[in-house]
């Protein structure tokens, strides 16, 4: 099950959790899964702890300021006219999709950014730079995967040894992908990920839900 968000109006952290915790089963085993921006937010729900919580997937995700070389003052520069501009095939490249995306991957994620109202864009990246899910992750009942990319030039490379200093049992997993790891890797990354669920839940790995808000 895929959660979108809406793309008209601006909702925080607290509020995309109100969101999320209205979808969740409440009649069997779930895991949740946070990709990049949404990693805090199913910290954050897992900090509920929802009895049929059976895992925790934080895929190019952070729990804190996840773009090392961003200054800390750039939170309040932030303005929506920002993300009115042209949208830069090359930054995407670099930043997201990695090298030699399929054209259609590119023209979906252009469509994709052009959907959301600039406000949005610019106030969900605020409060990305701004969260700390810290004790939400250290803390968090269920266990937890880590999906990173080696290739992710948005995410500090120090993310993983970061979260792993934290929580020694970490489960994590490092896939030749960029950003967008799901995209680019889809295959490598349900291997990863049914194979984490089924050493946790021999059982149920087959019919529990993967929510990914």
């Amino acid at each position: 099950m895929v959660v979108s968000f809406p793309t008209e109006t601006y909702g925080d952290y607290a509020a995309l959790e109100a969101y999320v915790v209205g979808l969740l089963p409440q009649d069997r085993p779930f895991a949740i899964l946070g990709e990049s921006f949404s990693g805090p937010l199913a910290l954050r729900i897992a900090a509920r702890r929802y009895k049929n919580l059976a895992a925790v997937i934080l895929v190019a995700s952070f729990i804190a300021k996840p773009v090392a070389w961003v200054p800390n003052f750039a939170r309040h520069i932030l303005h929506p006219l920002i993300f009115r501009l042209p949208i830069q095939t090359p930054l995407l490249r670099w930043f997201l999709l990695g090298r030699r995306p399929p054209t259609a991957m590119i023209n979906d994620t252009v469509t994709s950014l052009q959907s959301v109202d600039p406000a949005v864009l610019a106030g969900r990246t605020k409060a990305a730079l701004e969260v700390d899910a810290t004790k939400a992750f250290v803390e968090c009942p269920a266990p937890i995967l880590y999906l990173g990319g080696t290739e992710d030039r948005l995410i500090s490379s120090q993310t993983a040894e970061r979260m792993k200093a934290l929580r020694p049992n970490l489960e994590c997993i490092m896939l030749d992908a960029p950003h967008f790891l799901l995209q680019r890797a889809p295959i490598a990354a349900a291997h990863a990920i049914t194979g984490f669920l089924g050493r946790l839940h021999p059982l149920e790995a087959t019919t529990s839900g993967l929510n990914q808000p």
